[in-house]
Protein backbone atom coordinates (compact mmCIF):
# COMPACT_ATOMS: atom_id res chain seq x y z
CA UNK A 1 0.00 0.00 0.00
CA UNK A 2 3.16 2.56 1.28
CA UNK A 3 4.93 1.67 -2.17
CA UNK A 4 1.76 2.24 -4.71
CA UNK A 5 0.65 5.25 -3.03
CA UNK A 6 4.29 6.35 -3.09
CA UNK A 7 4.45 5.58 -6.67
CA UNK A 8 1.68 7.90 -7.50
CA UNK A 9 2.63 10.96 -5.79
CA UNK A 10 5.95 10.51 -7.18
CA UNK A 11 4.34 9.73 -10.93
CA UNK A 12 2.88 13.69 -10.06
CA UNK A 13 5.87 14.52 -8.76
CA UNK A 14 8.41 14.21 -11.92
CA UNK A 15 5.21 15.83 -13.59
CA UNK A 16 5.60 18.83 -12.38
CA UNK A 17 9.72 18.71 -11.51
CA UNK A 18 10.21 17.97 -15.23
CA UNK A 19 9.60 19.89 -18.78
CA UNK A 20 8.90 16.88 -20.34
CA UNK A 21 9.41 13.22 -19.88
CA UNK A 22 10.64 11.52 -23.21
CA UNK A 23 10.19 7.49 -23.29
CA UNK A 24 10.95 5.26 -25.80
CA UNK A 25 11.22 1.37 -25.48
CA UNK A 26 8.31 1.07 -23.37
CA UNK A 27 7.35 -2.18 -25.64
CA UNK A 28 10.36 -4.12 -24.57
CA UNK A 29 9.34 -4.28 -21.03
CA UNK A 30 7.67 -8.24 -20.33
CA UNK A 31 4.30 -8.31 -19.11
CA UNK A 32 5.52 -10.56 -16.42
CA UNK A 33 8.59 -11.54 -14.60
CA UNK A 34 11.14 -12.45 -13.94
CA UNK A 35 13.27 -9.66 -15.50
CA UNK A 36 16.27 -7.50 -14.12
CA UNK A 37 16.33 -3.66 -14.66
CA UNK A 38 19.74 -1.97 -15.14
CA UNK A 39 20.61 1.14 -16.10
CA UNK A 40 22.95 4.09 -15.76
CA UNK A 41 23.17 5.59 -12.67
CA UNK A 42 23.48 9.61 -12.73
CA UNK A 43 20.89 11.05 -10.34
CA UNK A 44 20.85 9.24 -7.15
CA UNK A 45 17.01 7.95 -5.92
CA UNK A 46 15.78 10.02 -8.89
CA UNK A 47 16.88 7.17 -11.12
CA UNK A 48 15.07 4.68 -9.83
CA UNK A 49 11.81 6.87 -9.57
CA UNK A 50 11.65 8.08 -12.98
CA UNK A 51 12.05 4.11 -14.21
CA UNK A 52 9.94 2.72 -11.34
CA UNK A 53 6.49 5.01 -12.65
CA UNK A 54 6.72 3.36 -15.53
CA UNK A 55 7.02 -0.68 -14.82
CA UNK A 56 3.80 -2.05 -13.81
CA UNK A 57 5.02 -4.64 -11.70
CA UNK A 58 6.16 -4.31 -8.30
CA UNK A 59 10.10 -3.81 -8.26
CA UNK A 60 13.06 -4.74 -5.41
CA UNK A 61 15.61 -2.30 -5.59
CA UNK A 62 19.00 -3.24 -4.26
CA UNK A 63 20.82 -0.51 -2.92
CA UNK A 64 23.84 0.48 -0.85
CA UNK A 65 24.19 -0.88 2.62
CA UNK A 66 25.38 2.18 4.47
CA UNK A 67 21.27 3.80 3.88
CA UNK A 68 20.61 0.79 6.38
CA UNK A 69 22.54 1.25 9.43
CA UNK A 70 19.22 3.22 10.80
CA UNK A 71 16.64 0.58 12.14
CA UNK A 72 13.81 3.49 11.67
CA UNK A 73 14.96 4.12 8.17
CA UNK A 74 15.92 0.34 7.78
CA UNK A 75 12.65 -0.87 8.42
CA UNK A 76 10.73 1.73 6.11
CA UNK A 77 13.63 1.19 2.89
CA UNK A 78 12.84 -2.89 3.17
CA UNK A 79 8.94 -1.98 3.39
CA UNK A 80 9.84 0.01 0.09
CA UNK A 81 11.09 -3.51 -1.54
CA UNK A 82 14.59 -2.00 -1.26
CA UNK A 83 17.07 -4.65 -0.52
CA UNK A 84 20.67 -4.12 1.05
CA UNK A 85 23.85 -4.46 -1.08
CA UNK A 86 27.03 -4.65 0.72
CA UNK A 87 30.09 -2.55 -1.59
CA UNK A 88 33.94 -2.84 -1.18
CA UNK A 89 34.22 0.93 -1.18
CA UNK A 90 31.79 1.05 2.22
CA UNK A 91 33.02 -1.86 4.07
CA UNK A 92 35.11 -4.52 2.84
CA UNK A 93 34.72 -6.85 5.34
CA UNK A 94 30.76 -7.14 5.06
CA UNK A 95 30.74 -8.35 1.28
CA UNK A 96 30.39 -12.04 2.37
CA UNK A 97 27.08 -10.86 3.67
CA UNK A 98 26.01 -10.20 -0.34
CA UNK A 99 25.94 -14.12 -0.73
CA UNK A 100 22.00 -13.71 1.47
CA UNK A 101 21.20 -10.43 -0.36
CA UNK A 102 21.96 -12.54 -3.58
CA UNK A 103 19.82 -16.23 -2.09
CA UNK A 104 17.01 -13.37 -1.74
CA UNK A 105 16.88 -11.99 -5.03
CA UNK A 106 17.33 -15.60 -6.47
CA UNK A 107 13.90 -16.17 -4.39
CA UNK A 108 12.36 -13.13 -5.88
CA UNK A 109 13.41 -13.61 -9.25
CA UNK A 110 12.07 -17.44 -9.28
CA UNK A 111 8.71 -16.24 -8.21
CA UNK A 112 8.48 -13.94 -11.10
CA UNK A 113 9.20 -11.13 -9.45
CA UNK A 114 11.14 -8.48 -10.99
CA UNK A 115 14.45 -6.52 -9.79
CA UNK A 116 15.80 -3.31 -10.28
CA UNK A 117 20.22 -2.63 -10.12
CA UNK A 118 22.28 -0.14 -11.29
CA UNK A 119 25.59 -1.99 -12.11
CA UNK A 120 28.03 1.12 -11.74
CA UNK A 121 27.72 0.56 -7.75
CA UNK A 122 27.76 4.29 -7.51
CA UNK A 123 25.97 7.64 -8.84
CA UNK A 124 27.70 10.54 -10.53
CA UNK A 125 26.04 13.49 -12.48
CA UNK A 126 28.34 12.56 -15.52
CA UNK A 127 27.47 11.47 -18.94
CA UNK A 128 29.53 8.40 -18.78
CA UNK A 129 28.82 5.31 -17.95
CA UNK A 130 31.20 4.04 -15.33
CA UNK A 131 32.65 0.58 -15.76
CA UNK A 132 29.93 -1.94 -14.33
CA UNK A 133 29.99 -4.44 -11.81
CA UNK A 134 29.02 -8.31 -12.14
CA UNK A 135 25.98 -8.06 -9.62
CA UNK A 136 23.66 -8.09 -12.29
CA UNK A 137 24.81 -10.92 -14.47
CA UNK A 138 25.32 -13.41 -11.65
CA UNK A 139 21.36 -12.50 -10.31
CA UNK A 140 20.02 -13.42 -13.30
CA UNK A 141 22.71 -16.19 -14.38
CA UNK A 142 22.64 -17.50 -10.71
CA UNK A 143 18.51 -17.50 -10.95
CA UNK A 144 18.57 -19.83 -13.38
CA UNK A 145 21.05 -21.99 -12.65
CA UNK A 146 18.68 -22.53 -9.08
CA UNK A 147 15.92 -23.63 -11.38
CA UNK A 148 17.90 -25.74 -13.53
CA UNK A 149 17.59 -23.48 -16.88
CA UNK A 150 14.38 -23.83 -16.45
CA UNK A 151 13.39 -20.26 -16.32
CA UNK A 152 14.77 -17.22 -18.87
CA UNK A 153 15.71 -14.19 -16.64
CA UNK A 154 15.82 -11.43 -18.54
CA UNK A 155 18.01 -8.24 -18.47
CA UNK A 156 16.12 -5.02 -19.80
CA UNK A 157 19.23 -2.61 -20.39
CA UNK A 158 17.71 1.00 -19.73
CA UNK A 159 20.05 4.66 -20.64
CA UNK A 160 18.77 7.82 -18.23
CA UNK A 161 19.32 11.33 -20.16
CA UNK A 162 18.66 14.47 -18.08
CA UNK A 163 19.20 17.88 -19.89
CA UNK A 164 20.38 19.01 -16.13
CA UNK A 165 19.11 16.89 -13.69
CA UNK A 166 19.69 19.50 -10.45
CA UNK A 167 17.72 22.21 -13.22
CA UNK A 168 13.68 22.49 -12.26
CA UNK A 169 11.61 21.97 -15.64
CA UNK A 170 14.61 20.46 -17.49
CA UNK A 171 13.99 17.36 -19.04
CA UNK A 172 14.41 13.38 -19.24
CA UNK A 173 14.86 11.27 -21.93
CA UNK A 174 14.19 7.64 -20.91
CA UNK A 175 14.65 4.32 -23.13
CA UNK A 176 14.18 0.95 -22.22
CA UNK A 177 16.65 -1.18 -24.69
CA UNK A 178 16.56 -5.03 -26.10
CA UNK A 179 16.36 -7.47 -23.69
CA UNK A 180 18.83 -9.89 -23.29
CA UNK A 181 18.12 -13.53 -21.75
CA UNK A 182 19.57 -16.01 -19.74
CA UNK A 183 18.65 -19.04 -21.95
CA UNK A 184 21.26 -16.97 -24.66
CA UNK A 185 24.04 -17.99 -22.00
CA UNK A 186 22.88 -21.11 -20.85
CA UNK A 187 25.35 -24.01 -22.60
CA UNK A 188 28.48 -21.31 -21.97
CA UNK A 189 27.41 -20.74 -18.08
CA UNK A 190 27.70 -24.58 -17.73
CA UNK A 191 30.85 -24.69 -19.31
CA UNK A 192 32.67 -21.86 -17.63
CA UNK A 193 30.48 -19.85 -15.18
CA UNK A 194 33.08 -17.05 -14.60
CA UNK A 195 33.76 -16.13 -18.11
CA UNK A 196 29.90 -16.48 -19.08
CA UNK A 197 29.26 -13.67 -16.23
CA UNK A 198 32.15 -11.76 -17.45
CA UNK A 199 29.91 -11.92 -21.44
CA UNK A 200 26.78 -11.28 -19.89
CA UNK A 201 28.39 -8.16 -18.16
CA UNK A 202 30.21 -6.94 -21.40
CA UNK A 203 26.85 -6.85 -22.99
CA UNK A 204 24.60 -5.53 -20.54
CA UNK A 205 27.26 -2.68 -20.71
CA UNK A 206 27.35 -1.83 -24.20
CA UNK A 207 23.52 -2.47 -23.96
CA UNK A 208 23.47 0.58 -21.51
CA UNK A 209 25.96 2.60 -23.50
CA UNK A 210 23.98 2.24 -26.83
CA UNK A 211 21.08 4.73 -24.97
CA UNK A 212 23.35 6.90 -23.14
CA UNK A 213 25.54 9.85 -24.43
CA UNK A 214 28.90 8.64 -23.40
CA UNK A 215 31.51 10.74 -23.33
CA UNK A 216 34.34 8.44 -22.26
CA UNK A 217 37.38 10.74 -21.95
CA UNK A 218 36.73 13.60 -19.25
CA UNK A 219 39.13 16.44 -21.59
CA UNK A 220 36.24 16.48 -24.20
CA UNK A 221 33.18 16.88 -21.65
CA UNK A 222 33.52 21.27 -22.38
CA UNK A 223 33.86 20.62 -26.25
CA UNK A 224 30.96 18.84 -26.60
CA UNK A 225 29.11 21.07 -24.01
CA UNK A 226 30.02 23.84 -26.47
CA UNK A 227 29.30 22.43 -29.93
CA UNK A 228 26.41 21.50 -28.69
CA UNK A 229 25.34 24.90 -28.06
CA UNK A 230 26.64 26.26 -30.93
CA UNK A 231 25.72 24.11 -33.56
CA UNK A 232 22.99 21.27 -32.16
CA UNK A 233 20.01 23.66 -32.80
CA UNK A 234 20.92 24.31 -36.29
CA UNK A 235 21.19 20.05 -36.99
CA UNK A 236 17.93 19.27 -35.30
CA UNK A 237 16.19 22.50 -37.16
CA UNK A 238 17.44 20.58 -40.71
CA UNK A 239 16.25 16.98 -39.18
CA UNK A 240 13.02 16.37 -40.49
CA UNK A 241 12.14 13.68 -37.79
CA UNK A 242 13.38 15.83 -34.74
CA UNK A 243 9.92 16.91 -34.02
CA UNK A 244 8.05 13.20 -33.99
CA UNK A 245 11.28 12.04 -32.20
CA UNK A 246 13.09 14.05 -29.70
CA UNK A 247 15.81 11.05 -29.04
CA UNK A 248 17.06 12.79 -32.19
CA UNK A 249 18.44 14.85 -30.00
CA UNK A 250 20.53 12.37 -27.90
CA UNK A 251 21.69 10.73 -31.70
CA UNK A 252 23.33 13.86 -32.38
CA UNK A 253 24.96 14.51 -28.91
CA UNK A 254 26.42 10.82 -29.30
CA UNK A 255 27.22 12.14 -33.01
CA UNK A 256 29.28 14.72 -32.12
CA UNK A 257 30.91 12.73 -29.83
CA UNK A 258 32.17 10.37 -32.21
CA UNK A 259 33.11 12.91 -34.63
CA UNK A 260 35.53 14.80 -32.33
CA UNK A 261 36.96 11.30 -31.36
CA UNK A 262 37.71 10.29 -34.85
CA UNK A 263 38.87 13.70 -35.79
CA UNK A 264 41.42 13.79 -33.00
CA UNK A 265 42.87 10.47 -33.82
CA UNK A 266 42.56 10.79 -37.32
CA UNK A 267 42.44 14.06 -38.29
CA UNK A 268 44.30 16.14 -35.19
CA UNK A 269 45.51 18.87 -37.21
CA UNK A 270 42.09 19.69 -38.13
CA UNK A 271 40.46 18.85 -34.60
CA UNK A 272 43.22 21.33 -32.61
CA UNK A 273 42.38 23.75 -35.40
CA UNK A 274 38.55 23.72 -34.92
CA UNK A 275 39.19 23.34 -31.07
CA UNK A 276 41.22 26.37 -30.44
CA UNK A 277 38.70 28.76 -32.88
CA UNK A 278 35.92 27.46 -30.49
CA UNK A 279 37.56 27.87 -27.39
CA UNK A 280 38.66 31.58 -28.52
CA UNK A 281 35.07 32.01 -29.21
CA UNK A 282 34.02 31.09 -26.19
CA UNK A 283 36.90 33.25 -24.10
CA UNK A 284 36.04 36.22 -26.46
CA UNK A 285 32.35 35.94 -25.20
CA UNK A 286 33.53 35.99 -21.24
CA UNK A 287 35.23 38.74 -22.14
CA UNK A 288 32.52 41.12 -22.45
CA UNK A 289 30.11 39.19 -20.44
CA UNK A 290 28.24 37.47 -23.16
CA UNK A 291 26.66 34.11 -23.33
CA UNK A 292 26.31 32.16 -26.84
CA UNK A 293 22.88 32.28 -26.21
CA UNK A 294 22.55 35.84 -26.94
CA UNK A 295 24.66 35.47 -29.78
CA UNK A 296 22.70 33.01 -31.38
CA UNK A 297 19.91 35.37 -30.58
CA UNK A 298 21.59 38.41 -32.18
CA UNK A 299 22.23 36.35 -35.42
CA UNK A 300 18.42 36.73 -36.34
CA UNK A 301 18.80 40.82 -36.35
CA UNK A 302 15.20 41.18 -38.31
CA UNK A 303 13.14 39.31 -35.46
CA UNK A 304 15.44 40.51 -32.21
CA UNK A 305 13.70 44.30 -31.73
CA UNK A 306 10.26 42.01 -32.54
CA UNK A 307 10.73 39.46 -30.11
CA UNK A 308 12.40 42.51 -27.66
CA UNK A 309 9.08 44.41 -27.36
CA UNK A 310 6.87 41.20 -27.20
CA UNK A 311 8.54 40.15 -24.46
CA UNK A 312 8.64 43.27 -22.72
CA UNK A 313 4.84 43.77 -23.23
CA UNK A 314 4.49 40.35 -21.90
CA UNK A 315 6.71 40.96 -19.03
CA UNK A 316 4.76 43.89 -17.84
CA UNK A 317 0.74 42.45 -18.08
CA UNK A 318 2.16 39.42 -16.96
CA UNK A 319 3.27 40.61 -13.72
CA UNK A 320 0.30 41.08 -11.44
CA UNK A 321 -0.37 37.38 -11.96
CA UNK A 322 3.49 36.44 -11.53
CA UNK A 323 3.96 38.75 -8.11
CA UNK A 324 0.55 36.67 -7.02
CA UNK A 325 2.49 33.43 -7.55
CA UNK A 326 6.44 34.30 -7.03
CA UNK A 327 5.36 35.76 -3.46
CA UNK A 328 2.75 32.32 -2.86
CA UNK A 329 5.50 29.83 -4.27
CA UNK A 330 9.25 31.32 -2.43
CA UNK A 331 9.03 29.88 0.54
CA UNK A 332 8.78 26.05 -0.84
CA UNK A 333 9.92 26.91 -3.81
CA UNK A 334 13.47 28.12 -1.69
CA UNK A 335 13.15 25.88 1.13
CA UNK A 336 14.12 22.45 -0.84
CA UNK A 337 16.79 24.26 -2.23
CA UNK A 338 17.83 25.78 1.15
CA UNK A 339 18.22 21.75 2.43
CA UNK A 340 19.55 20.48 -0.51
CA UNK A 341 22.28 22.67 -0.15
CA UNK A 342 23.06 21.61 3.38
CA UNK A 343 22.80 17.97 2.48
CA UNK A 344 24.97 17.45 -0.48
CA UNK A 345 26.84 19.47 -2.79
CA UNK A 346 26.87 16.61 -5.17
CA UNK A 347 25.07 17.29 -8.64
CA UNK A 348 23.67 13.86 -8.94
CA UNK A 349 22.08 14.10 -4.94
CA UNK A 350 20.79 17.46 -5.47
CA UNK A 351 18.18 17.31 -8.25
CA UNK A 352 16.40 14.12 -6.31
CA UNK A 353 16.65 16.23 -3.26
CA UNK A 354 15.15 18.58 -4.78
CA UNK A 355 12.37 16.61 -6.39
CA UNK A 356 11.42 14.94 -3.37
CA UNK A 357 11.32 17.40 -0.83
CA UNK A 358 9.95 20.52 -3.27
CA UNK A 359 6.93 18.02 -3.57
CA UNK A 360 6.20 17.81 0.05
CA UNK A 361 7.39 21.39 0.69
CA UNK A 362 4.53 22.57 -1.77
CA UNK A 363 1.63 20.45 -0.92
CA UNK A 364 2.32 21.41 2.59
CA UNK A 365 2.70 25.09 2.23
CA UNK A 366 -0.35 25.33 -0.18
CA UNK A 367 -2.45 23.27 2.25
CA UNK A 368 -1.57 25.54 5.50
CA UNK A 369 -2.26 29.11 3.42
CA UNK A 370 -5.24 27.47 2.10
CA UNK A 371 -6.79 26.79 5.45
CA UNK A 372 -6.04 30.01 6.79
CA UNK A 373 -7.75 31.64 3.47
CA UNK A 374 -10.82 29.77 4.88
CA UNK A 375 -9.85 30.39 8.32
CA UNK A 376 -10.16 34.35 7.72
CA UNK A 377 -12.79 34.74 5.00
CA UNK A 378 -15.49 31.55 5.89
CA UNK A 379 -15.95 31.61 2.31
CA UNK A 380 -16.57 28.31 0.17
CA UNK A 381 -16.50 29.85 -3.03
CA UNK A 382 -13.36 31.87 -2.50
CA UNK A 383 -11.27 28.95 -0.70
CA UNK A 384 -11.79 27.07 -4.07
CA UNK A 385 -10.59 29.94 -6.61
CA UNK A 386 -7.94 30.53 -4.44
CA UNK A 387 -6.35 27.08 -3.94
CA UNK A 388 -6.68 26.50 -7.61
CA UNK A 389 -4.98 29.79 -8.35
CA UNK A 390 -1.68 28.46 -6.05
CA UNK A 391 -0.66 25.89 -8.51
CA UNK A 392 -1.63 27.80 -11.83
CA UNK A 393 -0.05 30.84 -10.41
CA UNK A 394 2.78 29.08 -10.02
CA UNK A 395 3.33 27.10 -13.06
CA UNK A 396 2.81 31.22 -14.70
CA UNK A 397 5.91 32.09 -12.95
CA UNK A 398 7.58 29.22 -14.44
CA UNK A 399 6.48 30.79 -18.07
CA UNK A 400 7.23 34.56 -17.12
CA UNK A 401 10.32 33.10 -16.17
CA UNK A 402 11.17 31.83 -19.42
CA UNK A 403 10.23 35.01 -21.28
CA UNK A 404 12.48 37.09 -18.73
CA UNK A 405 15.26 34.94 -19.66
CA UNK A 406 14.51 35.38 -23.13
CA UNK A 407 14.20 39.09 -22.43
CA UNK A 408 17.59 39.08 -20.84
CA UNK A 409 19.12 37.53 -23.39
CA UNK A 410 17.88 40.43 -26.25
CA UNK A 411 18.70 43.13 -23.56
CA UNK A 412 22.46 41.68 -23.36
CA UNK A 413 22.54 41.79 -27.25
CA UNK A 414 21.49 45.12 -27.60
CA UNK A 415 23.16 46.64 -24.99
CA UNK A 416 26.51 45.14 -25.67
CA UNK A 417 26.05 45.93 -29.38
CA UNK A 418 25.56 49.52 -28.87
CA UNK A 419 28.73 49.77 -26.23
CA UNK A 420 30.66 47.45 -27.97
CA UNK A 421 29.67 47.17 -31.62
CA UNK A 422 32.78 46.17 -33.72
CA UNK A 423 33.47 43.15 -30.87
CA UNK A 424 29.99 41.84 -31.01
CA UNK A 425 29.85 42.01 -35.00
CA UNK A 426 33.23 40.34 -34.63
CA UNK A 427 31.56 37.20 -32.42
CA UNK A 428 28.53 36.99 -34.70
CA UNK A 429 31.13 36.25 -37.92
CA UNK A 430 32.90 33.99 -35.74
CA UNK A 431 30.02 32.18 -34.84
CA UNK A 432 28.75 31.71 -38.54
CA UNK A 433 31.95 30.93 -39.78
CA UNK A 434 32.40 27.73 -36.79
CA UNK A 435 28.84 26.65 -37.83
CA UNK A 436 29.83 26.93 -41.79
CA UNK A 437 32.71 25.05 -41.12
CA UNK A 438 31.04 22.12 -38.54
CA UNK A 439 29.02 21.55 -41.80
CA UNK A 440 32.37 21.01 -44.01
CA UNK A 441 33.43 18.89 -41.53
CA UNK A 442 29.93 17.16 -40.67
CA UNK A 443 30.12 16.20 -44.28
CA UNK A 444 33.94 14.78 -44.41
CA UNK A 445 32.90 12.54 -41.38
CA UNK A 446 29.74 11.03 -43.29
CA UNK A 447 31.94 10.23 -46.13
CA UNK A 448 34.86 8.90 -44.21
CA UNK A 449 32.80 6.51 -42.07
CA UNK A 450 30.87 5.00 -44.90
Amino acid sequence: MIYSALKTIARLALKVYFKKIHIQGLENIPKEGPFLIVANHPCSFLDPISIAVLVNHRISFLAKAVMFENKIIANILRKLNMVPIYRAQDDPTQLSKNEETFKGCFEKLSEKGVIMIFPEGTSESERKLRKIKTGAARIALGTAKENDFKLNVKIIPVGLNYTKSSRFRSELFIQFGTPLESDNYKEAYKKNEIDTVKKLTEDIEEGIKSLIINIEQEEYNLLVERIESIYKPMLLKKDATSNQNPFTEIQISKGIYEAIRYFQKKESKLFHQMKTKIDDYFMNLQLINLSDKAIEKGNQLGNLWHYFFKSMFLLIIGFPIWLFGYIHSFIPYKIPRLIALKITDSEAFYGALLMSIGTFSFIIFYAIITYFSWYFVHSVAFTICYSLALPLSGFFTIFYARIARRFYYNWQFIARFFSKQNLVLQLLSNRNSIINELEIIKEKYYQNIK
